[in-house]
C-alpha cells in the first residue's frame, strides 16, 4: 500500500507535465491569426474660397485732411476812408471772383486824376504852339538862303564889273556887305530852327512824365475799389465801413474755392509703388511731383461720398521726421463735384437731401491713390488668413500652406502679387479650421461657402442687378 501511495505521488506531477506539454504542441500547431493592414486615413472634407484677380491695379489708401488751395489776404493799396463796405463782405460768405468788397473814398484821386489830365493838355497845346514856330522858322529859311544865293550871284556879277573899272570899289563892298548880311540871317534861323527842335523834345518828355504820373493816379484811383481776385469763402474781416486805412493795412482773407487739397502722408514702400508707376518721369529726373490718379472719400454714419483727384506732388523737403512718412498732397479741380454712393459702391443719381456741397477745410477723408501693379493682383478675404499669416491652399487635394506677404489689406480683404510659390488667380484657399494641420494632408473640397457681401449678408439674399461685380473690391467697413 505504502508501496503504491510512493509512486503515485511520483507519477502524478509527470502526468500532469506530460498533459501540459501536451497542450501546447496542440496550441502551437494552430495556423496564425489574420493580420489586419490599417486603413488609409479619409481626406478631411473643407469649404473654399477662390483667390480672384483684381484688375485695374491697386489703391493705396491713407488718411488725410482738406486744406484750402490758398488764401489771400487783400490789402489796402492806397490810402482813405473806408466810404462803402459790401454786405458780401462777412465772415463764411461766398463771394464770385470780380465782387465788390470795399470802396475807398475816390475823391482825392479823382481830383489828382483831373489835375493831371489838364497837364497833359497844356503839354500837347505847348508842342502844337512850337510845332508852328518850328514850321515858320523852315520858311525863313527857305527865304534867307534863297536871300542869300541872290547876294552871292549879285556880288559876282560887281566883283566881274569892278575889274573892268565899270563900278567903283564901294559898290563892290557894298553887294559883299549884302551877302554877309544874307548869310548872317540864315544862321540866326538855322539856330533858332535847332533851339526850337530841342525845345519841342522838352515840352514831349514834360508831356510824358505828367501822362505816366496820370497812369499813376488812375491806377490809384482804380484800387480805391477792392475786388475779389477769385471765387471763394471769406475767412476774415479786419476793417469795417469809415475806417481810415493806411497803404498796406489788411482789409480781408478769402480762402480760394476753385480748387482744394488734401495734405496726407504715404509710407516708403507705398511712394515706391507710385514712384514704380512713373518710370519714365523718374528718367527725367522729376521726383517731387506726381501725376497719379487719386480718390477723396468722405462718410457721414453709413453715407460715402466722393471726389476725383490727382496725386499732385510732395510736400517739404523730405520725409516727416516723426512718423518717417512723406508729406504729399492731392489736388481736387472741383471741390463742388460730388457723388454719393450706395452701400454696394455705385453712385446714386442725386445727392441725398443731408450730402455736403463741397470739399470743406478741416474734413478728415479718406484717400485712395491708383497706382498700376508691376505683377497680377490677387485677392483673398482677409479672415482666410491664419493668425500667423499663413494661407492654407487645397491643390491636387492636398494641403499646402504658404506664407505670403499681403501688398495691402483693405475693404476686409488682403492682397497679394501673383507668385507660383506664393498665391495664384484661381488658387482654392480653405477657410474650414483644421486640427493639427499639416502639409500635404489629404483634403476634399466640400462645397464652396455663399461669399459675403461687405456688411455680411449673403449674395445669395442678394438680387443679382444690385449685387457687386465679380471681382470688385468690397467698399471698406
Amino acid at each position: 500500500m505504502n508501496i503504491l501511495r510512493t509512486l503515485l505521488s511520483w507519477l502524478t506531477p509527470l502526468v500532469i507535465l506530460g498533459v501540459g506539454v501536451a497542450a501546447f504542441v496542440l496550441m502551437g500547431s494552430q495556423p496564425p491569426p489574420e493580420r489586419r493592414l490599417p486603413e488609409e486615413p479619409k481626406p478631411v472634407p473643407v469649404q473654399t474660397i477662390t483667390a480672384t484677380v483684381e484688375p485695374g491695379g491697386l489703391a493705396i489708401e491713407t488718411d488725410g485732411v482738406v486744406v484750402p488751395l490758398r488764401e489771400v489776404t487783400l490789402a489796402a493799396e492806397v490810402s482813405g476812408r473806408v466810404l462803402r463796405k459790401s454786405d458780401e463782405c462777412r465772415e463764411g460768405r461766398f463771394v464770385k471772383a470780380g465782387t465788390l468788397l470795399f470802396e475807398i473814398d475816390p475823391r482825392d484821386y479823382e481830383l489828382e486824376v483831373a489835375r493831371l489830365e489838364r497837364e497833359v493838355r497844356q503839354a500837347e497845346l505847348s508842342i502844337d504852339e512850337i510845332d508852328e514856330e518850328i514850321t515858320h522858322n523852315k520858311e525863313s529859311i527857305a527865304l534867307a538862303r534863297r536871300q542869300v544865293d541872290l547876294a552871292r550871284r549879285e556880288s559876282q556879277r560887281l566883283d566881274g564889273l569892278k575889274n573892268n573899272r565899270i563900278i567903283t570899289e564901294s559898290e563892290h563892298e557894298r553887294a559883299i556887305r549884302d551877302e554877309l548880311t544874307a548869310s548872317s540871317s540864315l544862321t540866326v534861323l538855322e539856330g533858332q530852327g535847332r533851339v526850337l527842335v530841342k525845345r519841342r523834345n522838352r515840352l514831349q518828355e514834360a508831356r510824358s512824365l505828367s501822362s505816366t504820373l496820370l497812369e499813376r493816379a488812375q491806377l490809384d484811383l482804380s484800387r480805391t475799389r477792392v475786388t475779389a481776385p477769385a471765387a471763394g469763402i471769406v475767412v476774415t474781416a479786419q476793417v469795417e465801413q469809415d475806417s481810415f486805412v493806411a497803404k498796406g493795412t489788411p482789409l480781408v482773407t478769402i480762402e480760394d474755392t476753385s480748387s482744394a487739397e488734401v495734405r496726407t502722408s504715404l509710407q516708403m514702400d507705398e511712394v515706391a509703388r507710385v514712384w514704380g508707376s512713373q518710370a519714365a518721369d523718374l528718367e527725367r529726373g522729376v521726383h517731387d511731383a506726381f501725376d497719379v490718379p487719386a480718390t477723396v472719400v468722405f462718410t457721414i454714419r453709413d453715407a460715402r461720398y466722393e471726389w476725383t483727384g490727382s496725386l499732385a506732388r510732395q510736400e517739404g523737403r523730405g520725409l516727416d521726421e516723426r512718423t518717417r512718412t512723406l508729406p504729399c498732397r492731392v489736388i481736387v479741380p472741383d471741390p463742388e463735384a460730388v457723388r454719393a454712393l450706395d452701400r454696394y459702391g455705385d453712385a446714386l443719381p442725386k445727392l441725398p437731401p443731408g450730402a455736403p456741397r463741397a470739399l470743406l477745410r478741416g474734413m478728415f477723408v479718406q484717400v485712395r491713390v491708383h497706382v498700376d501693379a508691376a505683377h497680377e493682383i490677387v485677392s483673398i478675404p482677409d479672415e482666410a488668413r491664419r493668425p500667423g499669416g499663413d494661407v492654407w491652399l487645397l491643390r491636387d487635394g492636398r494641403l499646402e500652406i504658404v506664407r505670403a506677404r499681403p501688398v495691402q489689406v483693405s475693404g476686409g480683404r488682403a492682397f497679394f502679387e501673383a507668385d507660383p510659390t506664393g498665391l495664384m488667380p484661381g488658387d482654392h484657399v480653405i477657410t474650414t479650421p483644421l486640427t493639427n494641420a499639416r502639409p500635404g494632408m489629404a483634403l476634399v473640397e466640400n462645397g464652396t461657402p455663399a461669399a459675403e457681401d461687405p456688411i455680411g449678408v449673403p449674395t445669395a439674399a442678394v438680387p443679382p442687378e444690385t449685387r457687386p461685380a465679380a471681382g470688385a473690391r468690397p467698399a471698406p467697413r
